[in-house]
């Protein structure tokens, strides 16, 4: 999502004020109280400080368990499951979103676990990543609706890009929402109970909604005879964009040690061929793809600064997923290791 302009944002906040005092209100607080989610912002800033019990009970919350002992079985399967691997994940030392994502994803593989993963990192993270569930996210994308006629909903969160955008979304409009005298758990409460409450009776085109997940690519299927594809070693959508560059290389006969621009690679991995169904994601695909976030050295840069640049960029949650578009002109060549000898 590009940046909210200033009209934008007092737009937004004008509308939040005309529903504030109504959807605020409603906010369920014995069920999800504060303290205990204020108290665990702090734990989890340091996982190896994390019992078992802090897991338990904030998923309990998270789940809207807080306070029962009896509630549904997958739930507390999940629970087992994050305690059984917490250990591990403490140890690893994983705190960039996508990391963390990529190690629970893995561990807790078969469940339904975006949202709890999401919240997992806004409590690992919560001065950069919101707390999103599918009520607040569908807050936004109206409110982004009413400034964007041409914004495109998506159902609910599901990718590290709708945790971003809502991120950036309520850290904009915090400042001018005066209501929520600058607190952002109140503004959240708001969204949350706005979404719940009032845009969810509100009808959307369905030409105005996104698929929620991209089309999943078999990466056994990947082959090729020039390039050692077996040393690309993530499965981020950064590293699709390169399996099928590479790919788009050799289908062409292209010069393997050639310069290519920015652009020049762009055209050979548009988004319509790359099954990414969500602009967001494949903008901030491209971002990663350029840059060294994970250890990626897919290119070489005529200019050197631009690999942290683009590095910089990935890690940044505020960041404008489009901006790789203004170094379209500049050149890159591919990283000589991903060619077979």
């Amino acid at each position: 999502m590009s940046a909210l302009t200033k009209k934008e944002i007092e737009s937004i906040a004008k509308t939040i004020s005309e529903h504030y005092g109504e959807y605020a209100s409603k906010y369920e607080s014995e069920k999800y109280p504060e303290e205990p989610y204020l108290g665990w912002k702090q734990t989890f800033g340091d996982p190896k400080e994390v019992s078992q019990d802090d897991i338990r009970q904030a998923l309990e919350w998270k789940y809207g368990h807080w306070g029962k002992v009896n509630y549904v079985p997958a739930h507390k399967i999940i629970i087992a499951k994050l305690q059984k691997y917490w250990p591990e994940f403490a140890e690893s030392g994983k705190s960039e979103i996508d990391e963390i994502f990529a190690f629970w994803e893995d561990r807790l593989a078969g469940h339904q676990t975006f949202i709890t993963v999401a919240y997992l990192s806004h409590l690992l993270n919560p001065d950069k990543i919101e707390i999103i569930d599918q009520h607040n996210f569908r807050a936004m994308n109206y409110l982004m609706s009413t400034v964007r006629p041409d914004w495109v909903w998506k159902r609910n969160p599901a990718s590290m890009d709708d945790i971003t955008d809502f991120s950036v979304f309520l850290q904009s409009l915090l400042p001018a929402v005066k209501e929520a005298k600058g607190n952002k758990r109140e503004l959240d409460k708001f969204l949350m109970m706005f979404g719940k409450h009032k845009v969810k009776t509100i009808p959307v085109s369905r030409s105005k909604v996104a698929p929620a997940l991209s089309k999943k690519h078999d990466w056994s299927s990947l082959t090729s005879e020039v390039f050692d594809l077996g040393k690309i070693s993530l499965r981020s959508n950064a590293d699709l964009l390169f399996a099928l560059l590479l790919q788009s290389l050799e289908a062409e006969g292209a010069d393997v040690e050639a310069a290519y621009t920015i652009e020049e690679i762009h055209k050979r991995i548009p988004m319509h061929k790359t099954g990414i169904a969500v602009s967001s994601s494949y903008n901030y695909a491209m971002v990663a793809l350029f840059g060294n976030q994970r250890g990626r050295d897919y290119f070489h840069f005529e200019n050197t600064k631009l690999g942290v640049y683009f590095t910089e960029q990935a890690n940044d949650p505020s960041r404008d997923n489009t901006c790789w578009k203004k170094y379209i002109d500049e050149k890159v060549s591919i990283n000589p290791k991903y060619v077979m000898d």
